[in-house]
């Protein structure tokens, strides 16, 4: 029972940090199309900032590839 209480805990204080995703810019990509594909994984928002015009289009100003 004691592991299994010290297994949980130590597994609730780790999964935050094994999930973080650092913060990604325009310049982290090469393409345009690269960004928009991260963008679209990202999740709901616009959590990295990568379509600073809220068009839903990332990362305009790369070339598309």
């Amino acid at each position: 029972m004691r592991f299994v209480l010290i297994c949980s805990v130590f597994a609730s204080a780790v999964a935050p940090a094994a999930f973080a995703q650092r913060d990604m810019d325009c310049a982290d990509f090469s393409t345009q199309r690269e960004a928009q594909s991260f963008f679209e994984r990202s999740g709901p928002g616009d959590p990295h900032r990568l379509d600073g015009d809220n068009d839903g289009i990332a990362c305009e100003s790369l070339p598309r590839g």
